[in-house]
């Protein structure tokens, strides 16, 4: 099983809903409230171990739930995906 890690970043008005929508999909994430942009705007940070086959379907629940842009310079999300070495979870 390979997996990646994914880090969203995205408008505080859309972390709720992708967070939810996420995590009923059964794609836990962990937010970090972040600050960026031109204007210093609010952001959350979203990240998470994702097995690489499912990144596909984790970035398009995202493009779901993020509100549409009505502004052209503004970005909805931005998305990372970066390979991981080692992934392990403690219990």
């Amino acid at each position: 099983m390979n997996m990646k890690m994914i880090m969203v970043i995205l408008e505080d008005s859309d972390s709720n809903a992708v967070m939810e929508t996420l995590h009923d999909a059964g794609f836990p994430m962990t937010v970090i409230d972040s600050t960026g942009g031109l204007l210093r705007r609010g952001t959350s940070t979203l990240i998470a171990g994702v097995i690489d086959t499912q990144i596909d379907n984790v970035i398009n629940l995202i493009n779901q739930k993020c509100s549409p842009c009505v502004n052209p310079i503004k970005k909805r999300a931005t998305i990372m995906v970066f390979n991981v070495d080692h992934f392990e979870q403690i219990s």
